[in-house]
């Protein structure tokens, strides 16, 4: 196993019953589904299983998502700049075909 210590941004959100990790990472992660999967799989041991989505902003300020399609609806509803930010630091394990080798 290959473990990258990672500092990242995410928020809990629960909304209309359901609960989601946010994490917010670079634009460029967007580019390629598969990186952004398996960011997404290495990350659900950190939140103890809770699905996470991924999340950028464009330069206008409006946040984009990727992961799970009933999740990112619900997230469309929810204004993620009030959410209960938090400064995350945990051991990622990314395996030789998960971690995107440069940015784009």
């Amino acid at each position: 196993m290959n473990f990258v210590k990672s500092k990242f941004e995410g928020a809990i959100i629960t909304e209309q019953g359901k609960t989601c990790a946010v994490v917010s990472v670079q634009p460029a992660m967007f580019q390629n589904a598969i990186n952004a999967t398996m960011i997404i799989k290495a990350l659900l041991p950190v939140f103890k299983g809770i699905p996470v989505v991924l999340m950028t902003i464009d330069a206008k300020g409006v946040p984009g998502y990727f992961g799970r399609g009933d999740l990112i609806d619900l997230l469309e509803n929810v204004n993620i700049k009030e959410a209960s930010w938090s400064q995350i630091e945990a051991d990622i394990d990314l395996n030789n075909s998960s971690c995107p080798m440069k940015e784009e």
